[in-house]
Order: structure tokens, then C-alpha cells, then sequence
């Protein structure tokens, strides 16, 4: 019989899996960055620096989305990869491109479930919790796939019917810096919240 997303498994050693996401959030960034750049993505218009943007606040959010306030963060995380998507569409890249880029991630996060299992912490898992994880990487891809498809289309119907070019890089670039610090700061909020949270949360 297979495993839901409500079954109580757990996992022997047992952990917050939230926290030790959290934990590897700088060194997720850096080889997401790094591996990108070895397999020749994350490229086209806006530059290294946007993708890093966005690179940064996707891992910033993932431990979230395994926590208790994954409800509420759920919306912001649907928000931040149809940006992704819709940026990468601007950028010149294919919904395929895009998605590749994203499956880095899930990758990087795989490798290091393998190399440092979280194993030694105090806290039980359950299974769900990995459950929870893939399932809000599914939904990460899924997400840029519906805001690259989006950007194409608005773009295609602009100007009569007749396809434009996309946005200069800084144009684009300067819209989505705004959009992404709505959401960081709409994630802070959710976050203050929480009932251990003395006006600095730590991972």
C-alpha cells in the first residue's frame, strides 16, 4: 500500500526538516549558481545578478514550505516561480530552459539528503515531510511552466495581435525586483507570527 500525505511514517533518526533546509540555505544558493553556470543555464537577457535574485528567495522559501505556515506561504511560493517562469520567458529562454533550471534545485537538495542525512537531530520525521518537499518542487515546476506561458501569450496579444520584443533587461529586471520584494515582505509578515518567533526567526 503506497504512502500518503497524512500518513504518520516515521523516519528512524528523525528531524525538522524545515530547519535543516534551512540550515543550507547559503550553500543551496551557491552550488545552484555554480551548477548553472557548469551546464552552460541561467543565462540570456538580465544577467547572472537576476537569477541569483531569484535563486536566493526560492531557497529562502523551500524550508517554509515544508514548515507549519506552509498554508499561508503556499500562495507566495505559487507567485514567486510564475515569476520565475515569466522572467525566464523575458529573458529568452524556453518554458523547458526555465524548468531545467529548476530542476537543479531539486538535484542539489537530493545530493545533500544523500551526503549529510539529516539523521542526528532530536526532532522525529515523519515521512510526509519529504512527501511535502517533493511535492512543493513539483509544484515550483509547475508554476513556472503556467508564468512562462502567460508572458508569451500577453506578449504575443500586445500591440493588436502583433508580437513585440521583450522588455529591455533592466526594464523587466526592475519590475521583478519589485515583485519579489512584495513577496519577501508578505513571507516576513506570515513569519512574525509564529508564536517562537521574538522578532528574528532562526534556522
Amino acid at each position: 500500500m503506497g504512502v500518503t500525505d497524512n500518513e504518520e511514517v516515521r523516519v528512524p533518526g528523525g528531524i525538522d526538516l524545515s530547519r535543516w533546509l534551512g540550515a543550507r540555505k547559503e550553500g543551496l544558493v551557491e552550488n545552484w549558481m555554480h551548477e548553472l553556470q557548469a551546464r552552460e543555464l541561467g543565462g540570456g537577457s538580465g544577467g547572472p545578478a537576476l537569477v541569483r535574485r531569484f535563486a536566493s528567495q526560492l531557497v529562502e522559501l523551500l524550508p517554509e514550505m515544508v514548515g507549519p505556515y506552509r498554508n499561508q506561504i503556499e500562495s507566495r511560493w505559487d507567485r514567486l516561480s510564475e515569476l520565475y517562469g515569466a522572467v525566464a520567458a523575458k529573458r529568452g529562454l524556453a518554458a523547458g530552459e526555465a524548468i531545467d533550471e529548476l530542476h537543479v534545485l531539486r538535484e542539489l537538495v537530493i545530493r545533500e539528503l544523500y551526503r549529510d542525512p539529516p539523521g542526528h537531530c532530536d526532532a522525529p520525521l515523519v515521512l510526509r515531510e519529504f512527501l511535502r518537499l517533493n511535492r512543493s518542487l513539483d509544484r515550483a515546476v509547475t508554476h513556472v511552466s503556467v508564468g512562462h506561458t502567460d508572458a508569451l501569450f500577453f506578449q504575443f496579444f500586445e500591440g493588436d495581435g502583433v508580437a513585440v520584443p521583450a522588455l529591455a533587461a533592466d526594464a523587466f529586471g526592475a519590475q521583478a525586483e519589485e515583485q519579489l520584494a512584495e513577496i519577501a515582505s508578505e513571507v516576513a509578515d506570515i513569519l512574525r507570527q509564529a508564536p517562537w518567533n521574538d522578532g528574528a526567526r532562526e534556522h
